[in-house]
């Protein structure tokens, strides 16, 4: 399937160049990385002052919240096949409870 096509107002066809020094390049590119975006993306929001995400964090700590996620979704998908499966739901439920008390306490470290 083809991907829609846009209006002609939200094409973007201009194109706006702009010099910069090494080391406000480098800190354009780390803070871009910082929230998650391209170094074009960064650039846009600020310029047109739009907001930017709301947790900015450090790259390793944007990987391991993105491993921490992943690891909930793999105890949620756990949970499912126990609630489905009556065997030792209780035992499982209790200690799925804790670890996932564990995963909030990590995420919430990690944003602040």
């Amino acid at each position: 399937m083809a991907r829609p096509k846009c209006t002609i107002n939200n094409l973007k066809v201009f194109q706006a160049n702009i010099r910069l020094t090494l080391e406000e390049q480098i800190l354009i590119e780390s803070l871009a990385q910082t929230y998650g975006l391209s170094v074009v993306e960064y650039v846009r929001k600020r310029a047109l002052n739009k907001q930017l995400p709301k947790h900015a964090m450090s790259p390793i700590n944007r990987e391991l919240l993105i491993e921490l996620s992943r690891i909930g979704n793999n105890v949620n998908q756990l949970a499912k096949k126990s609630n489905q499966n009556f065997l030792g739901k209780y035992v499982f439920n209790r200690d799925l409870r804790e670890l996932k008390d564990i995963l909030n306490q990590i995420k919430t470290e990690l944003l602040e």
